[in-house]
């Protein structure tokens, strides 16, 4: 996922084109606003943010050769910008790992997972959405907008090791309520490997 928005962003770099950049734009731009959202706690906001960061770009266009790594770069921005704005909302006591309501897209069964059951899905779902903030934003950083542990840890500005604790924690809720024992490190990579993947 993060290689075809990198892709997407190199090739607007090179060529500079408005059909490039909305290519660019269009990919990114759902994931940024669901990142926003409940940081301003409004998605018009959320919207507001997302479309300066993306005016910014769009401006500076002739100078992006400074950016390596555009998806980090792009959650980077849009966490900073949207905590510019609750600062002059003066509603700044924000703790992104503890005060957002993050809301993750479900597990649906693909075509190569079509041997587990429907109702495995809905559980695991439920498991899902129950996790701890900390443990959701992580979660949904890595899975759905395909970040690597380190990218999380600069969008964040935390640890990897508290990212890698974190992903810890889902595993083992989800495993409990999954009924999945995880006394077998097999089952623990397999489990852990399956949730980020899917």
């Amino acid at each position: 996922m993060r290689n075809k928005g990198q892709y997407k962003f190199i090739r607007f770099k090179e060529e500079l084109s408005q059909e490039l950049f909305t290519d660019f734009f269009d990919y990114y731009y759902s994931g940024l606003i669901r990142f926003a959202a409940p940081i301003v706690k409004s998605e018009v906001l959320a919207e507001e943010v997302v479309l300066d960061i993306f005016l910014k770009l769009w401006e500076n266009r002739k100078t992006l050769e400074r950016i390596e790594n555009i998806g980090t770069y792009l959650y980077i921005s849009v966490r900073n910008r949207s905590i510019n704005i609750l600062k002059k909302e003066k509603r700044f006591h924000f703790d992104m790992l503890k005060d957002s309501n993050i809301q993750l897209a479900g597990y649906k069964p693909s075509a190569e997972s079509k041997l587990i059951e429907q109702e495995m899905f809905k559980v695991l779902n439920d498991a899902v959405a129950n996790l701890p903030s900390k443990c959701k934003i992580i979660f949904k950083l890595i899975r759905e907008d395909g970040l690597t542990r380190n990218e999380v840890a600069q969008v964040l500005n935390i640890s990897v090791k508290t990212v890698d604790n974190q992903i810890a924690i889902a595993v083992k809720k989800i495993a409990e309520q999954l009924q999945i024992d995880l006394s077998n490190p097999g089952n623990s990579i397999s489990l852990k490997t399956f949730l980020l993947t899917l």
